[in-house]
């Protein structure tokens, strides 16, 4: 999305999901507006995966310059760019009984399955190894996982 004013306002279906909070830095005429969803909890999952536009652009730790000129328009500039979300990979999503059988996933949850998978499959597809690790990790934990 290159339209960082959009951000600071973004709705789906007329209802604001973006929370945006401006505070004053120390130069005078520069706010910080940090952006986050306005939903908390198991529904913040479910809007990520519904509107995967937000996978990309509402991240944790999203912050927007709004430069507020006197001679001109409001001007906005990328400040931090946060992490990009990621799901929990679901059991059901890779187990030899569940794994084909998607039309039993509730529409978030394939959602998720697609946004988790697609980038290990097409590498499959393509001819790469993919390797699986797992690992322990108590929920609120900070974990990363990347593949090349």
């Amino acid at each position: 999305m290159g339209d960082l004013r959009a951000l600071t306002t973004l709705k789906v279906d007329e209802t604001a999901i973006v929370k945006a909070v401006a505070n004053e830095s120390a130069l005078q005429n520069i706010h910080l507006v940090d952006l986050k969803l306005n939903v908390q909890g198991p529904a913040e999952d479910e809007v990520y995966a519904m509107y995967p536009i937000l996978i990309k652009n509402i991240r944790r730790g999203n912050t927007i310059l709004r430069i507020d000129n006197d001679t001109e328009e409001t001007e906005f500039a990328l400040g931090r760019k946060g992490l990009e979300k990621f799901f929990d990979l679901r059991y059901e999503f890779i187990s030899p009984e569940q794994r084909f059988e998607d039309e039993k996933l509730p529409v978030e949850h394939h959602m998720q399955k697609n946004y988790i998978m697609a980038g290990p499959l097409r590498a499959i597809k393509e001819g790469h190894s993919v390797e699986v690790l797992k690992t322990l990790k108590a929920n609120g934990e900070n974990v990363q996982v990347s593949w090349n």
